[in-house]
């Protein structure tokens, strides 16, 4: 049944259950059995075997980490380990309060809170998973001080941080997207320059612009939709319905000491923010001079960063950096050795299930991977006679539905990009451009809302709040987004101009501030 109708089936069910039943492990959990069901041909034994290879497989490669062990998943789930324990010595340091009585006297509203989160996102747009965890982590004690619900950050974290790293030049993305769109174009014998290329796809990124300004609306005007009204509310009554669960055990940590420095926070977080961008350049550059890359030595040097690497060695340096700092405190005696050991430990399991969850969702995009969704959803299109001024929007809306069903941007726009590629080599030429910013807008869009990402995992981790709260809470402004860019890509399609495009969707935008505008004239007249 692999790149059949029937590829979609646990995608899709995974994704009914997580708006039905908000129960995101159990929902993952049946998708996952499902697409083994599936790979299976309805097999009880064969599909415990399929699960089984699955999993291990997440943790267990051949000369990988130690030997022994998956260099990218590992070193994922060791970040995460190590940012738990070093938000549960922030807080028991006494940093956390430090920093929030410090920043306060200069974020003075909830505004400027929510503001602060979305500049750090666009700043910090050198790869989109540390993105996520750091400026969730730098903004919870913000958003907490300032009564800013949890929903409203993650959903702020997850639009400032894949969909600003596809377009800047200077990420872990770019140069896998100039790799893939140089063997198009020659394969097309397109003359493009492709870190010019690169550059042209930006302003067809409908979704990716619309996003982002979406994000300033939402922060301008206050503007609740959907279940992010309920969040909020709760939020300002002090009882913040979508935390996670994990972090209650911060309450769990009934003593820290008195005597809190802003540094207890910022020099962890610091620590492993430069650690990181260090390694990553080092390992870029090492890479570089060893490689036969067909790039300059600087885009060679984004090209071979190691991740992996990177995270690892930035993660355990803003780690010792937090015990050392905290053990400080035991000297001052101010808290206890037990208090010190019970943090460590409380840290590492808020994450625990985190990592549950990101494993199952790695675990289901393997499994739809392997009963190629994508290339069935390919397929329509090579089949499909679809008139040329449509196609801009239909590629935004095929690559859309396929990451939101795989969960995977990459992975979506590594097959739909040649498809793109050879529909405009064979219809114009001129097309090139736009319909490859249509493919990687819609791919972004997909991955950005859909469930089982783990990008929308990360940053509902880096918040703070539960996965389902910001799946349920976000999907609204997202499909609100990917509607006006679809809007756009259609304009364009057919007029073929990109400021007539542009015009119709500052209409679109404008005509969301007046609504919000009025909701939020409305509220006030009730709260008076």
């Amino acid at each position: 049944m692999t790149g059949t109708i029937y590829s979609l089936i646990p995608a899709l069910l995974t994704i009914a259950l997580v708006i039905l039943t908000r129960r995101v492990v159990l929902s993952l959990g049946v998708g996952a059995l499902s697409a083994a069901f599936i790979l299976a041909n309805f097999n009880p034994l064969q599909t415990l075997e399929i699960l089984m290879r699955s999993f291990s497989g997440l943790i267990v490669e051949e000369n990988g980490l130690f030997g022994f062990l998956n260099d990218w998943n590992m070193s994922i789930i060791f970040f995460l380990l190590a940012l738990g324990v070093i938000t549960a010595y922030i807080v028991l340091s006494g940093g956390a309060t430090a920093f929030t009585n410090a920043i306060i006297k200069r974020v003075k509203s909830r505004e400027g809170v929510q503001y602060t989160a979305a500049l750090l996102g666009i700043l910090i747009f050198v790869d989109d998973y540390f993105n996520a965890l750091v400026v969730g982590n730098v903004s919870k004690p913000l958003a907490k001080e300032q009564r800013v619900s949890r929903a409203r950050l993650s959903y702020i974290v997850d639009s400032t941080s894949a969909p600003v790293c596809v377009i800047s030049p200077i990420s872990s993305w770019s140069t896998g997207i100039m790799g893939s769109m140089a063997v198009i174009f020659a394969s097309t014998g397109a003359t493009y320059n492709t870190f010019s290329a690169f550059l042209t796809t930006i302003p067809y990124h409908f979704y990716v612009l619309v996003t982002v300004i979406m994000v300033f609306i939402v922060i301008k005007y206050n503007f609740n939709i959907g279940l992010m009204k309920t969040y909020e509310e709760s939020a300002l009554n002090q009882q913040d319905t979508s935390l996670t669960h994990a972090e209650a055990t911060a309450q769990e940590m009934d003593a820290q000491s008195s005597k809190g420095s802003v540094w207890d926070l910022i020099a962890p977080i610091l620590t492993l923010i430069i650690v990181t961008v260090c390694t990553m350049a080092y390992t870029g550059y090492t890479g570089a001079i060893n490689s036969e890359s067909d790039f300059n030595l600087f885009f060679a040097i984004l090209e071979n960063i190691s991740l992996a690497t990177s995270l690892r060695i930035g993660g355990l340096a803003g780690l010792v950096v937090s015990m050392a700092l905290t053990c400080r405190h035991i000297m001052a005696r101010e808290i206890s050795f037990a208090q010190y050991t019970k943090a460590f430990f409380l840290g590492m399991k808020s994450m625990v299930g985190a990592i549950i969850i990101l494993l199952l969702a790695w675990a289901i995009c393997d499994l739809v991977g392997t009963l190629d969704a994508g290339g069935y959803l390919a397929s329509l299109i090579t089949q499909a006679n679809i008139a040329p001024g449509l196609i801009p929007m239909v590629m935004f809306m095929v690559a859309s539905f396929m990451a939101f069903a795989t969960g995977t941007s990459w992975g979506s726009f590594g097959i739909l990009l040649p498809i793109a590629g050879s529909v405009a080599a064979a219809l114009d030429m001129d097309l090139m451009i736009p319909i490859m910013a249509a493919v990687l807008s819609g791919a972004i869009f997909g991955d950005h809302a859909s469930p089982i990402s783990d990008t929308t995992l990360l940053s509902a981790t880096g918040a703070g709040c539960d996965l389902g709260a910001h799946f349920n809470s976000q999907l609204p402004y997202a499909l609100l987004s990917a509607t006006i860019a679809a809007i756009g890509y259609l304009v364009f399609g057919l007029s073929q101009s990109l400021l007539i495009a542009y015009g119709v969707m500052a209409v679109c935008l404008i005509a969301v501030i007046f609504y919000a505008k009025r909701n939020r004239k409305s509220r006030e007249e009730i709260s008076k």
